[in-house]
């Protein structure tokens, strides 16, 4: 609620609404002496291009020369813009790869991940731009069935303050196919968890295309109830068994879980069991053929671990630096886990500050800069070394 001072008792002025994430709107007020005027306002979200990365389909695999100094690697990008469509008309001057330093006051890892001088390392592009650049045709729609794990912990109240990830679920479950179905979930756990069976609530049954938005109360309902801890490896796990006895499931789809989060796991007592409980939830996810695709929100995420789920699972990592971004992003998963999303194949090769760096089965983690007409958005990724 505004007051809004207006010269004469009985006047009318336009008042502006501004708030964080939507479309400033202009609306004519009216003052009545001895009355309190109320203004209906309805705002539109606001939306900006965004992407994501995946492992290259293409079955080749990363080259290191014999000091373990440089690499050539290919990863693919998506890019959406803020309507959610694919862009398709970017140039290899589009794509920038940012140089890395590790950061001596961020405990969390820095260029590469592993053994040998990775620790510390820094690395250069030979050249910023791709050395080479490909179009990857989106291919004919194959449906699918997918599980949305959204994060509902306490932390979201300050990266997502407006609930963008709920408004945007929708538009994901607005482009569902005919052949596709959908199931929700929420996770948060501890003591201060609000989800109704906390650590994970799942809101069966399956849905397909026509049902869909029946789960738009339930995503209205999960707007105040945020608090509690992180628990990303167990909610995931436990999600996964569930598909596999759920009856509502449809029979032949391929199955994938949809995983919003803004942070990192914090129930798994330190970095190394929450490396082994990962792992275990890739095996897992393998063995049950059900590709993870991680949206990220924030640079507070861990990009790796939310990297790692989706590469070695078939998935992608879909990453949301503002809350705008989130909705393209939303929009477009259906059709990248559908195989119908274009992708752009690029080939880098970078230079590590010291030899011995990349060694096998350590991870380069990078930072692709890209330039969609007025708009300028990062996309994390990450290349394991075979």
């Amino acid at each position: 609620m505004a007051l809004v001072p207006i010269d004469s008792p009985d006047g009318t002025t336009g008042v502006t609404v501004i708030r964080s994430s939507f479309v400033d709107k202009t609306v004519a007020a009216t003052s009545s002496t001895g009355r309190l005027n109320e203004v209906a306002v309805t705002l539109d979200r606001k939306s900006s291009a965004a992407g994501g990365s995946l492992t290259s389909r293409s079955g080749i695999l990363p080259t290191v020369d014999a000091t373990g100094q440089t690499m050539t690697f290919e990863i693919e990008l998506i890019a959406v813009g803020g309507d959610s469509r694919p862009i398709e008309n970017l140039a290899t001057a589009d794509f920038v790869l940012r140089a890395c330093t590790p950061d001596p006051s961020n405990d969390r890892v820095g260029c590469v991940r592993g053994s040998g001088t990775a620790a510390g390392a820094a690395y250069t592009p030979t050249g910023s731009t791709p050395d080479a650049l490909r179009l990857i045709a989106g291919r004919a729609a194959t449906p699918f069935a997918a599980a949305l794990l959204l994060d509902q912990s306490g932390s979201i109240l300050q990266t997502d303050p407006t609930g963008a990830r709920l408004f945007s679920a929708k538009a994901f479950l607005n482009g569902l196919g005919a052949g596709d179905a959908t199931l929700l979930a929420a996770f948060a756990g501890g003591p201060g968890a609000m989800i109704p069976t906390a650590p994970l609530t799942v809101y069966a049954p399956f849905r397909g295309q026509a049902l869909a938005s029946s789960y738009f109360p339930t995503l209205d309902a999960l707007t105040p109830l945020l608090g509690g801890n992180t628990p990303l490896y167990s909610s995931l796990d436990t999600l996964r068994q569930r598909l596999s006895v759920e009856a509502s499931m449809p029979a032949g789809l391929a199955k994938a879980i949809v995983i919003f989060t803004d942070g990192e796991d914090t129930s798994c007592a330190g970095a190394e069991a929450c490396r082994t409980s990962r792992l275990q939830a890739i095996r897992a996810a393998n063995q049950d053929q059900v590709r993870l695709f991680t949206i990220a929100l924030s640079s507070g995420v861990d990009i790796v671990a939310l990297g790692e789920l989706a590469n070695q699972t078939g998935g992608a990592l879909l990453y949301a630096d503002t809350a705008e971004q989130l909705l393209p992003l939303y929009g477009s998963v259906g059709q990248l886990m559908s195989l119908s999303l274009p992708t752009y194949r690029l080939r880098w090769t970078v230079r590590a500050s010291a030899p011995g760096v990349f060694l096998p089965g350590n991870t380069l983690i990078g930072r692709v800069q890209v330039k969609a007409g007025a708009s300028t958005f990062d996309v994390p990724f990450i290349v394991g070394i075979p």
